[in-house]
């Protein structure tokens, strides 16, 4: 179920926009990931379970994306994917309950992933093939202010991105 909802259905919704984006030539698709994507560090491993599954869509999500932005780069569409640097006090954040007290100060307002998803979609420099990370990306593009060192994240291969030659 978890791989129908964060890799079928975006490869899906992309198919259904692709010829009226491609015909226009321009749109913009945001895919939204996840630190975890990132592989874990170890060992010693700290990861719980039920983190591989969720982990490996999360990655197979963020090749989708990188792979479709090669693909329609020509036609001028931006595909990129979008991870919050922090925590997002989501439903689903509450439900499995990941608001522990000790990453209160972590939290990251939804505003944050909103605004960084609309600076992907309309902001020069237009960038595609992006794995971004909300609140460094915002940095980067002088938007906000720089996140929490802990918070940065430097070893993802997409960290840099296309650009969109217009």
């Amino acid at each position: 179920m978890m791989f129908e909802v964060q890799v079928r259905a975006p490869f899906e919704l992309a198919q259904l926009v692709l010829p009226g984006m491609r015909a226009r030539r321009w749109g913009a698709i945001v895919n939204i990931s996840s630190k975890g994507a990132l592989h874990p560090k170890g060992p010693p491993f700290g990861a719980g379970p039920g983190t591989t599954v969720y982990g490996m869509v999360k990655a197979a999500l963020e090749r989708f994306t990188t792979g479709l932005a090669a693909e329609v780069h020509g036609d001028n569409v931006r595909v990129n994917a979008l991870s919050p640097s922090s925590l997002v006090p989501t439903p689903g954040a509450v439900h499995h309950a990941l608001l522990t007290p000790e990453r209160e100060r972590l939290l990251e307002p939804v505003e944050v992933m909103a605004s960084a998803a609309l600076a992907l979609v309309t902001d020069p420099p237009a960038l595609t093939g992006r794995v971004a990370y909300s609140q460094q990306l915002l940095w980067e593009l002088g938007l906000g202010p720089k996140p929490l060192d802990e918070l940065l994240v430097a070893e993802h291969p997409r960290i840099g991105g296309a650009l969109v030659e217009g």
